[in-house]
């Protein structure tokens, strides 16, 4: 099976942003609205807290000149796309989900839950680990990017805890570590880690198949949530149980938080490495492939790809492809060549045991 190209898929969510998701497709008047990701390979709906629209968030494929239902194409193709053994551990889904995101204002304050507190507490398979790879960053009224993440040593837990429950912080955001953040950075967020994405960060997002939040605060960028929709449907004190409650100095954040970049291939035509490995997480893997030139895969490397096209142009088979685009490389796929110059982040999925393949 040949390699197929996603449709954009831009989501309504309740923060401003996605000027960067234009800037990086080549739009000639970037905007921030209201639809500030781009739902790669998804498989689940996108409703949100304040909005719901059957199948908003689930993706589209072109194949053969025809816009089809991802998940339908899946379904009649499982095996091809896959692989047998992914199906038959996962079912046929990619157990992954990749996003583009841009932010214009600061995220509200939240925490996913582990894939143990996730079976516990919603009787579900997946967490909500996830991962950010940085692509651009700006300036928002004057206020450079940033990320928030993690507890600092000045963490007291009654107070956060009151102001949590109360929906409102007015000292509990100065409890988290503020790291500044630029292009190139690369974040692994494990389900507990309390985060937010501050204003100003276009981001590769890649995660656990599900959409698991709590999110404290009350207002969120100009929408009221109420008690149940903060805490998803859990009471306050099952809510706050899934928060890392750990401090850590920055040194200590930033190391937990940052995985160690391998090269895992050196061409004429290019350099492969590993940005986030299975190992980190066990939840996916994100390796990034610098090309010039003409670089084939390897064969004998057998899972499927998700990849994105990140910076300049290229040619992957018969498909051209922009910034921004994003792509599904079969796991059926026999002989996959790229042409051009540029960057291209490509997601691969969890498994049973640990793979050494390369690109």
């Amino acid at each position: 099976m040949e390699p197929f190209l996603f449709t954009h898929n831009r989501v309504l969510r309740l923060y401003t942003g996605g000027s960067g998701i234009d800037r990086l497709c080549g739009k000639p008047e970037p905007k921030d609205t209201r639809f500030p990701e781009d739902w790669i390979a998804s498989c689940i709906e996108g409703n949100g807290r304040a909005y719901h629209s059957p199948g908003h968030g689930i993706s589209k494929i072109i194949w053969e000149g025809q816009v089809c239902s991802f998940p339908e194409f899946l379904r009649e193709h499982a095996e091809e796309i896959l692989g047998r053994k992914h199906c038959e551990t996962f079912g046929p889904e990619p157990a992954v989900l990749t996003k583009l995101l841009d932010s214009a204002e600061r995220l509200p304050l939240q925490v996913h839950p582990s894939r143990a507190d996730a079976k516990r507490l919603f009787h579900t398979s997946y967490g909500k680990t996830e991962a950010w790879i940085v692509l651009a960053t700006r300036k928002i009224n004057g206020e450079e990017p940033y990320l928030l993440v993690g507890f600092n040593e000045t963490f007291h837990r009654e107070t956060f805890f009151r102001e949590s429950e109360e929906g409102e912080y007015k000292t509990g955001l100065s409890m988290l570590h503020k790291l500044s953040v630029k292009p190139g950075d690369v974040v692994l967020i494990r389900g507990g880690l309390p985060h937010a994405i501050g204003p100003g960060v276009t981001m590769v997002e890649v995660m656990e198949p599900s959409d698991l939040v709590i999110v404290p605060e009350i207002n969120c960028c100009g929408i009221l949530l109420d008690l149940e929709k903060r805490f998803a449907g859990l009471g306050v004190e099952q809510g706050m149980s899934l928060f890392d409650c750990r401090p850590r100095t920055e040194a200590e954040i930033r190391q937990y938080i940052t995985p160690v970049p391998e090269t895992l291939e050196r061409r004429d035509q290019g350099i492969l490495s590993t940005l986030i490995p299975r190992s980190a997480c066990g939840c996916f893997e994100v390796r990034k492939l610098e090309f010039h030139g003409r670089w084939s895969m390897n064969p004998a490397s057998r899972t499927f790809r998700i990849g994105i096209l990140t910076e300049g142009s290229a040619q992957l088979n018969d498909l051209a492809l922009h910034p921004g685009e994003s792509f599904m490389i079969p796991y059926d796929a026999e002989s996959v060549t790229i042409t051009g110059k540029g960057t291209i982040l490509f997601v691969l999925p969890p498994v049973r045991q640990q793979e050494n393949s390369h690109a």
